[in-house]
């Protein structure tokens, strides 16, 4: 009955409370049928706050409107998401993750929740709630903060996880390793130090370096370090880890700001392979290109690359005694996009200056770097206040110009061709990925911990997260699934397809759509049923 109103007198502490309440019908909708409830508001004296009970009616027909009576023990109690669950476990167990997990299936859960919602862990009681789990685990927050701690204090379990996990990866061929920062308002860690930040906050930091294995893709260990620790001092104890890891014969895959003659001497005394990019802030690199500037140019040196027309040279060099081979590329393609992005910052910096009134030089140099790093090089500041003109300065610009698309390569192994060479640095980008993940999917930018076990705790339970992103990440790349879905779209997707438990205990699962049956055949994964 719609709209029904009732007068209830409710005398509580002596006071006469007078309210209206009413009746209404409301639909539901879960999956392809729609439920109809009776609801019915009531003042609670206890709580001392209006209330609503629920009253199962039946299903309503979609075409009639008609509603059936259910049979008894057949009423919806609850509605749980399983969809994108159900994918994620799959995947966990497939490459072996929620077995090496098996002894914190809180973490595993933990973890699951990170990649699906991506929100602060105090909220993961809500979610739980919410969700269809084989092995429910509804914590409160306070017990979730104190199990995160307590993983940070058991540095003997963490490295437990690592090779176990690293065991499970079979052959790998090549190691992936980077350091990104992140940082804190925390006063109280002693890792978090001043020192170069990555992402430019004016923040202490700590460090945080990954490796990453190959062709799995897939994160293998961790190492935290202090704030203030440069990239090139960090390369011994990488090193010693993954020796203690059983991982020996592999190719490193290093970034620029690993050169140096130190860690160059060091790989080839333990008889690492390794690729690594030379800077242009080198000596070296600036006299490879300019001695090879035509050969980069010569159709004797060019080769396709996945579709694009490259030119390469290949030339040996030595550092502090150690034979290496140089590998000069030139990217025509990537030269024009490159240009294009030059100029066009150029002309919108000098077109801001031209509109701004300063009162210093030095203020228009600052404005120059925030507006675009290391532009200011590039302009010769002229002028009198409050208007300034910017000057381009030639040279420096066709110095750099010369260096659009063109990139150089260092190994030490003489047997890797020029497609090797690209491969294999290419494959730098998943790692770069990662790091984005950590710091924007995950929200892990900054750390809000106030001790060091709860920083330790929280950055393995990222790392937990990044292993499954990194796997679902994988396999939508390798199925073109990213030119259709983003990956929020997919878990979403997925998401609509929900267990309910009826009023008997009996679970059915609702309608499987064709849009949620072609994911699981992407990913490989047997379409659910009812558990």
């Amino acid at each position: 009955m719609l709209d029904k109103y009732l007068n209830h007198l409710l005398t509580s502490s002596g006071n006469i409370v007078i309210i209206n309440t009413m009746s209404y019908r409301i639909n539901q909708k879960i999956g392809n049928h729609v439920y109809v409830y009776e609801v019915e508001s009531y003042w609670d004296t206890e709580k001392k706050q209006p209330r609503q009970r629920r009253k199962y009616i039946g299903k309503k027909d979609p075409v009639t409107g008609e509603i059936s009576t259910p049979r008894k023990g057949f009423t919806p109690r609850v509605a749980r998401d399983y969809g994108h669950i159900y994918l994620l476990q799959n995947l966990a167990k497939r490459i072996g993750f929620q077995d090496v997990l098996r002894e914190a299936f809180p973490m595993f859960l933990l973890s699951l929740y990170q990649v699906l919602e991506a929100k602060p862990l105090y909220l993961f009681k809500r979610w739980a709630e919410m969700s269809y789990l084989e092995r429910p685990l509804v914590f409160s927050s306070q017990k979730i903060s104190r199990l995160v701690e307590e993983i940070g204090t058991r540095e003997d379990w963490r490295d437990k996880f690592f090779h176990s996990w690293v065991k499970r990866q079979g052959d790998i061929q090549a190691i992936i390793f980077d350091i990104t920062s992140l940082s804190s308002y925390s006063r109280l860690l002693e890792y978090l130090e001043w020192g170069y930040n990555r992402d430019r906050d004016k923040l202490p930091q700590i460090n945080l370096g990954l490796i990453v294995g190959q062709p799995s893709q897939r994160p293998l260990a961790y190492r935290i370090y202090p704030g203030s620790i440069s990239d090139v001092s960090t390369l011994r104890n990488i090193l010693i880890l993954l020796d203690d890891l059983g991982v020996r014969e592999f190719t490193f895959i290093l970034d620029r700001g690993f050169y140096s003659a130190a860690n160059i001497q060091e790989m080839a005394e333990e008889k690492i392979r390794f690729v690594m990019p030379l800077s242009f802030s080198t000596k070296m690199a600036t006299q490879l290109i300019s001695k090879h500037h035509r050969d980069l140019q010569s159709p004797l040196h060019g080769f396709y690359y996945k579709r694009r027309p490259m030119f390469h040279v290949k030339r040996e060099i030595s550092i502090s005694d150690v034979a290496l081979y140089a590998h000069l590329f030139h990217d025509e393609r990537r030269r024009a996009d490159e240009m294009e992005h030059l100029m066009r910052q150029m002309v919108e910096v000098e077109a801001r200056v031209e509109e701004k009134e300063f009162w210093k030089k030095e203020a228009v140099e600052e404005y120059l770097e925030q507006s675009v790093k290391g532009i200011s090089r590039l302009f010769e500041i002229t002028g009198e206040r409050p208007r300034f003109e910017l000057k381009r300065k030639v040279k420096s610009i066709s110095r750099l110009m010369n260096r659009m698309g063109k990139t150089v390569l260092l190994t030490n192994d003489q047997t890797l061709g020029r497609e090797d060479m690209l491969s294999l640095y290419r494959r730098k980008d998943a790692l770069e990925k990662m790091f984005d993940i950590i710091k924007n999917e995950l929200a892990s930018r900054r750390l809000r911990v106030s001790s060091k076990e709860a920083m330790e705790g929280r950055i393995f339970l990222t790392f937990l997260s990044l292993i499954l992103y990194a796997e679902i990440s994988r396999v939508m790349r390798e199925k073109d699934l990213y030119k259709t879905y983003t990956l929020s779209e997919v878990f979403f997707e997925l998401k609509k397809l929900r267990i309910v438990t009826l009023t008997n205990g009996k679970n059915y699962l609702t309608e499987v759509s064709k849009k949620q049956r072609n994911l699981f055949e992407k990913f490989e994964v047997p379409v659910p049923v009812a558990p």
